[in-house]
């Protein structure tokens, strides 16, 4: 599988241009919260960094994540993740978004590292109606090693204009699991998020207020409310 996936990158990465845009992030986190799940022990924070390339016009584009826990770095380290997203964006009539992709996760600083027991590797796509009232987007996700199951999130979202330059950004999301990381299939949880964008210039500061609430035990027993602040570049 390893293998495979270094086959397809290095094809793609010749047979397209030179990537068109790169964008970098880095995030603040209170709690590192996942499809409902609180993935660090005992509401840790965690600084999580990102670097996006848009592949200029071949519609391709590649995206390197990363979370760090910011507490008990002597256990907790080995629970540091990074992840290769490779995305295809299709063209569509104005109005419509559609993509379709690959994640790969991967939890390289785990102890006895072997790829198969510390990386998951997942397929997924997403369709978006930009022109109807708050931006419907279903995404539908398959992961085919560690979690070995469906997720599934409808989501919306809405900009509340307060002046010329200033929008605060709002929605939220319903996910379905159906044996993803768990044994039982329903709805797993609820998100609700508030962010306000602050353009500086080239750099763009996000504080945002965010709200999940389980609707299955074995995703999460209590309802999550957590900050964030985001510096994009």
């Amino acid at each position: 599988m390893k293998k495979a996936i270094l086959v397809m990158l290095t094809f793609i990465a010749g047979a397209i241009p030179l990537p068109g845009k790169a964008t970098f992030q880095v995030d603040w986190v209170s709690r590192y919260v996942w499809r409902g799940f609180d993935l660090l022990p005992d509401n840790h924070p965690a600084l999580q960094p990102a670097l996006a390339i848009d592949l200029g016009r071949s519609g391709f584009s590649l995206n390197l994540w990363s979370s760090f826990t910011l507490a008990q770095r002597g256990t907790l380290r080995y629970s540091d993740e990074i992840d290769l997203t490779l995305a295809y964006k299709f063209a569509m009539p104005e109005g419509w978004e559609l993509s379709a992709g690959f994640n790969l996760y991967g939890y390289w600083f785990a102890e006895d590292f072997s790829f198969w027991d510390a990386t998951s590797q997942e397929v997924f796509a997403s369709i978006a109606r930009t022109d109807l009232p708050l931006s419907p987007s279903l995404s539908v996700y398959y992961d085919l090693n560690l979690g070995s199951g469906l997720y599934v999130s409808l989501a919306v979202g809405h900009e509340i204009r307060m002046s010329d330059q200033l929008g605060m950004e709002v929605g939220g999301l319903i996910g379905f699991n159906s044996r993803q990381y768990i044994d039982k299939t329903g709805f797993s949880h609820m998100d609700l998020f508030a962010r306000l964008p602050l353009a500086l210039g080239g750099l763009t500061l996000v504080p945002s207020i965010n709200l999940t609430v389980p609707l299955l035990e074995e995703v999460n027993e209590e309802t999550e409310v957590w900050f964030g602040f985001s510096a994009a570049f």
